[in-house]
C-alpha cells in the first residue's frame, strides 16, 4: 500500500516541478462584429514573468479551427488585461483589451495588421474558478 502512494507523490512532484500547472485555461466566447460570427473560445494563459504572459486562443472560425498566439500583460483576476495575437501565417496582428471583475473578462479585440487599429467585436472568457465562485453564489442566494 506504501509503494502505490509513494509513486503518486513522486508523480506529483515532477508535475509540479516541471510547472505542470503554471499555464492558466480560461474559456469563453467571442462575437465578430463585422460578419456576425460567434462562437467558443478557449485561452490558454502560461506566466512569461511578473504579469506578463504568453497567450494562445484556440477557436473556430467560419467551421474551421484556429491558435492565435502571442503575448498578454496585466492581471488574470481583478483589472485590465490587454494583449496582441498573431494568426497563424504571422501576417495579421489582433490586439485585445478590457478586465476582469468578479472573475470574469470582458474585452474587445482590433485588427491591428494596417496602420491604424480596426474594431473587430468582442471577448468575454472565465476560469474555473470564477465558474465555482458564481455558482456558489447562485446557492448562497437561493
Amino acid at each position: 500500500m506504501g509503494l502505490p502512494l509513494l509513486g503518486a507523490l513522486c508523480l506529483a512532484a515532477v508535475g509540479l516541478a516541471s510547472g505542470a500547472d503554471s499555464s492558466r485555461t480560461l474559456k469563453g466566447t467571442y462575437e465578430w462584429t463585422d460578419g456576425g460570427e460567434k462562437g467558443e473560445l478557449q485561452a490558454v494563459f502560461t506566466p512569461a514573468g511578473e504579469g506578463k504572459w504568453e497567450v494562445a486562443f484556440h477557436f473556430r472560425f467560419q467551421g474551421e479551427p484556429h491558435v492565435y498566439s502571442g503575448s498578454a500583460e496585466g492581471s488574470l483576476s481583478d483589472g485590465a488585461l490587454k494583449g496582441a495575437v498573431k494568426t497563424e501565417n504571422k501576417k495579421r496582428t489582433f490586439t485585445f483589451s478590457g478586465a476582469f471583475h468578479e472573475g470574469t473578462f470582458t474585452g474587445t479585440h482590433a485588427d491591428s495588421s494596417e496602420d491604424e487599429e480596426h474594431p473587430t467585436g468582442t471577448l468575454t472568457l472565465k476560469g474555473d474558478g470564477a465558474a465555482k465562485a458564481a455558482s456558489a453564489g447562485d446557492r448562497t442566494r437561493s
